[in-house]
């Protein structure tokens, strides 16, 4: 039972367990996925903010190109920040006014779109809405993040477009998630053990001794040995105590019945016999299995136990087993013949009597032949 059990649990506990795993690893990732992302957005977006009044002065001064302050700060954001891959500065008309190349410069928004430089629309996003755009690029790999910077008059005097990596952060979930699914595996299985140990030792162990108490009963006494308990368990050895019980005592009832119905049944065969046979002949009824349960004279067999018709007729009679057999085989009908036994001629009648609850007598009667 024990190995049973054990292997039911393990595989119903694992699925149960690698479903709520899975289930939390999906649920855990996308929480990862935001936080870890929403918190690369911010850092690269604070760090824009920090230097905006540089650029802010630069672009109210009316240079279609960035000035040495703008450089300055502009170059030192990938070399402080290695997750800045690449950075775009545009002017509030939409020209270049930084590049890495300089060629770059002074092209417009449209031109330096149709020279396919633009992956995504993060930059018109970020002109059109005033706020800055996130979208992912290369096959998100990478963000483009496009910061406007904003005038008193709340109009966009310029846009940086920032291509940042994702390299770092994707790492970093991958590490949650393995911690994640580290932990969640080892909590699962000390929680298995723990139940496992609990389940065999106030379930299973007390249902095998519960199993063992029940085939030890004897259907001579009904004892039933079971330490009582306060648990499911003791409740059921209750039930099963009660039952037998009750099967003891419905037993012995019908035992007594029985063995009332016998007497009444003999002392009926005996008043019947009495007046439908005649003086000197013999009568027996016997059951369904051919033992003797009343005869109208003495036998001369005694034994222990029930006496069987072969033990009054046995091989010496075969003419009378026969015709027994005959009635047996055909009830409701009587049957007659002749047979000698001692020098007399007697005249053999068989019938047997059934009812509809089952019960089978067979009559037999000799009557003493002239």
């Amino acid at each position: 039972m024990i190995k049973k059990i054990s292997v039911r649990w393990f595989l119903w506990f694992t699925l149960v367990a690698g479903y709520a795993i899975i289930l939390g690893a999906l649920l855990y990732f996308n929480m990862f996925k935001y936080a870890f992302d929403a918190n690369l957005q911010d850092q690269v977006i604070d760090t824009v903010r920090r230097n905006a009044n540089v650029l802010m002065e630069g672009l109210v001064s009316r240079q279609s190109a960035a000035t040495i302050q703008e450089n300055d700060v502009i170059t030192s954001w990938p070399r402080q920040d290695n997750r800045i891959l690449n950075v775009v500065y545009f002017n509030g008309n939409g020209t270049v006014r930084w590049h890495k190349d300089v060629n770059m410069w002074g092209r417009t928004l449209p031109e330096y779109d149709r020279g396919g430089y633009l992956e995504t629309d993060a930059v018109f996003n970020a002109f059109q809405t005033k706020r800055h755009s996130v979208i992912l690029k290369d096959d998100g790999n990478a963000y483009e993040i496009a910061i406007p910077l904003k005038a008193k008059d709340n109009n966009v005097a310029g846009v940086i477009s920032l291509d940042v990596s994702r390299e770092l952060v994707k790492e970093k979930i991958n590490e949650a998630l393995l911690s994640y699914l580290a932990g969640a595996v080892a909590i699962f299985a000390l929680m298995g053990f723990v139940l496992y140990l609990f389940v065999i030792r106030n379930v299973v162990n007390p249902l095998q001794y519960l199993t063992g108490s029940i085939e030890n009963v004897s259907t001579k006494s009904f004892q039933f040995d079971f330490m009582e308990r306060e648990d499911e368990v003791g409740t059921l050895a209750k039930a099963v105590e009660h039952f037998l019980n009750k099967v003891k005592k419905e037993l012995e009832e019908r035992e007594i019945v029985d063995k009332n119905r016998q007497n009444y049944e003999q002392e009926w065969w005996s008043s019947v016999l009495a007046i439908t046979i005649p003086k000197g002949s013999r009568a027996i009824v016997v059951d369904e299995n051919n033992n003797v349960m009343h005869a109208n004279f003495e036998l001369a067999i005694k034994k222990d136990g029930p006496v069987h018709l072969l033990d009054i007729f046995g091989g010496t009679q075969q003419d009378i087993v026969h015709l027994v057999g005959q009635a047996m085989d055909n009830p409701g009908k009587i049957f007659r013949a002749k047979t000698e036994s001692g020098g007399r001629a007697f005249g053999i009648k068989t019938l047997q009597l059934s009812s509809k609850g089952g019960i089978v007598r067979t009559v037999i009667v000799l009557e003493p032949l002239s």
